[in-house]
């Protein structure tokens, strides 16, 4: 589990100090003031029926988090925020892997499931453009691709593998690096829109199981 709200908040407030805690993050989501078993408020997503039914809030010892079971099924849900790239680049969030879909690759559109997915999103719609960071069962670490689905969301993998299932792992990306890297011919000061999630299952048939923890954006140097 990652550390306790309260230690944490300490922890950075001796580092940082107050002033410069609140300058150096932007955006930090958790679920804390939710109730247990329902979906978390701010978030939202189209498929109104099945999202209340893929994500409830959970919650274990001091910590409550993001509990998604996906059974054949694909349901992102997103929270929208505006902000500005170059002045808030770091995204930081923590995630547990639980049961992965079985007979998966992120490449193709029949194995394109994941236990666990972060997007940032850019644009608009009807088509927005998104970095989609994924823990996949098979692909390597550091690999990059187009969707199978659009060419505007482009995927990286952050983790992968089943040596860590059942632990909370905490990543780390520097959004505005990717960004350039991806969509050289895009935004030169990418304004991101918002945050997605997605556990989802609906291409193999199989189950999905994953739980998400707090979410971070920040300048950076709150390690």
């Amino acid at each position: 589990m990652w550390p306790s709200k309260s230690i944490l908040y300490l922890v950075l407030i001796f580092v940082l100090g107050p002033e410069n805690l609140s300058a150096q993050t932007l955006i930090g989501l958790n679920f804390e003031g939710n109730e247990v078993g329902k979906f978390p408020s701010g978030w939202s997503s189209r498929d109104k029926e099945n999202m209340i039914k893929t994500y409830t809030v959970q919650a274990e010892a001091e910590n409550k988090f993001l509990h998604a079971d996906s059974r054949g099924t694909s349901v992102q849900i997103g929270y929208e925020k505006k902000w500005e790239l170059k002045d808030f680049p770091i995204l930081r969030w923590h995630w547990r892997a639980q049961t992965f879909p079985e007979g998966t690759n992120e490449r193709e559109k029949s194995g394109n499931d994941n236990v666990l997915a972060a997007y940032v999103v850019f644009g608009g719609w009807p088509i927005p453009s998104s970095i989609k960071y994924v823990w996949s069962d098979t692909l390597p670490v550091g690999e990059t691709f187009d969707s199978p689905h659009s060419s505007k969301t482009k995927v990286i993998v952050v983790r992968s593998g089943r040596s860590m299932i059942g632990k909370w792992v905490t990543e780390e990306r520097n959004v505005l690096a990717d960004y350039l890297s991806l969509f050289g011919e895009g935004e030169k000061n990418p304004t991101a829109r918002g945050i997605a999630l997605l556990t989802d299952s609906d291409n193999t048939n199989t189950r999905a199981v994953g739980d998400y923890g707090d979410i971070t954006i920040s300048r950076g140097g709150l390690r």
